[in-house]
């Protein structure tokens, strides 16, 4: 088995008992991981980027409305016990800076999955919950062609690699995309690598949150590459 690398994990949470409980079912699979549990985050500053602060919405409340931002506060944040209204507002919960979420109901089941994930530098949201999120942008015409543009511009795509991440957003397979295009599979392949290349992204599964990381309302100032 992999060896874990070693970093703090702040468990914040003004119930103590389910802090305490969370830090035992961790302790044993995460060995090398330090657990600190904390019952504010008032001094909560400053993290370095490798921390990972576990926020309990149950207790502490909306973060948005405490003006909680883990953009300046640094480290990776996760928002534990949710509830289904969070989950219809992902882009939000990205906006100020979480790097994943988990409802009540799968909190201690999906915590280790979860903490893994964001570790490894990626981010946490249940697949419905990003369906939707990316369907709704997806369903404007800015989103699905003025921001490709932009994307476009922005990681130097080509034209053939734009209208291949546009099908890839849409969550199409590699044969999908090549009988839509009329590539070959083998050709759609190399575009995907690419992509992923070019964007810095580690799988397919992350390149939807591009329309959300990125600025999209800025103007195309680089030329798209053919």
């Amino acid at each position: 088995m992999k060896k874990l690398k070693k970093q703090t994990v702040h468990i914040v949470s003004e119930n103590t008992a389910w802090a305490e409980l969370v830090v035992a079912s961790l302790a044993t699979t995460f060995e090398c991981y330090s657990f600190i549990i904390e019952t504010s985050v008032e001094s909560l500053w400053g993290f370095n980027p490798d921390t990972i602060i576990v926020f309990d919405k149950s207790t502490l409340g909306n973060p948005s409305s405490l003006c909680i931002s883990p953009i300046e506060r640094g480290g990776k944040w996760l928002l534990v016990n949710g509830g289904p209204i969070d989950e219809q507002s992902i882009t939000g919960t990205i906006a100020l800076g979480f790097s994943g979420l988990i409802t009540t109901y799968y909190t201690l089941e999906m915590l280790p999955r979860a903490l893994r994930a964001i570790a490894s530098g990626q981010l946490w949201f249940s697949r419905e919950a990003m369906s939707k999120t990316l369907q709704h942008l997806l369903s404007s015409a800015e989103s699905s062609h003025h921001s490709i543009d932009v994307l476009g511009a922005k990681y130097t795509l080509s034209n053939r690699e734009q209208q291949v991440f546009l099908h890839l957003l849409h969550g199409k397979s590699n044969k999908d995309i090549a009988i839509q295009l009329h590539l070959s599979p083998s050709t759609v392949k190399c575009h995907v690598s690419s992509i992923l290349l070019k964007t810095g992204k580690h799988s397919r599964c992350q390149i939807g949150m591009l329309l959300i990381d990125n600025d999209v309302d800025e103007p195309l100032t680089t030329p798209c590459i053919n």
